[in-house]
């Protein structure tokens, strides 16, 4: 099997997109992904990420490929779990406090860095609007994160309705992380006004 026929297969299988890493790992160049791409083949989404030109690309896959320790954070997770009704206007990732990065990024994307302890708390995986797993933290921990930072009122408020509402919430979790993250007053205010 030709190289290029690799690739055309390996994107009908995996949600039309496909990493450096992921063509090296079944035996395809980086040449050939650049000569594919040169005859339109495929497209270039960022630096190590090609989809194939038919499927729409899945930003929050090809974001959390190049940055790999990024977890989407705050609004990102909120729409990824469907709790708001508002696509948000940029990315958002949290990422260790030892974390660097280039300041050059061609995209819309706010890095956050936090002490590494508070970082790794309450991070899962969730499927993209692409199909595709990406980082994000808990709906509990997302709840506390967007109380302690003050986000939009709004926001907080479709937020906690959607949380109450959720099959599978763990008011556990979500008060360990309230007192985690100094936001128990509030996160026990709008339980008991929404329960």
């Amino acid at each position: 099997m030709k190289q290029s026929d690799k690739v055309l297969e390996f994107l009908r299988n995996n949600g039309g997109q496909i990493t450096y890493e992921q063509a090296k790992n079944i035996g395809v160049s980086t040449i050939t992904l650049s000569r594919m791409n040169k005859l339109n083949q495929i497209e270039k989404l960022m630096p190590g990420v090609y989809i194939d030109p038919i499927e729409l690309g899945d930003d929050f896959a090809a974001l959390q490929y190049r940055f790999s320790k990024g977890v989407y954070f705050r609004d990102n997770a909120l729409f990824l779990y469907g709790m708001i009704d508002r696509t948000p206007s940029r990315y958002e990732m949290n990422f260790p406090l030892s974390y660097s990065y280039s300041q050059k990024l061609n995209v819309p994307l706010k890095i956050f860095r936090q002490r590494n302890d508070l970082y790794q708390l309450g991070i899962t995986k969730i499927q993209s609007p692409g199909g595709h797993w990406v980082n994000t933290y808990s709906v509990e921990r997302t709840l506390c994160d967007i109380l302690r930072i003050r986000s939009d009122p709004e926001t907080i408020k479709q937020a906690m309705n959607s949380y109450v509402q959720m099959e599978g919430r763990d008011l556990r979790s979500l008060l360990d992380f309230a007192e985690i993250f100094n936001v128990k007053d509030e996160i026990m205010n709008y339980m008991s006004v929404l329960l």
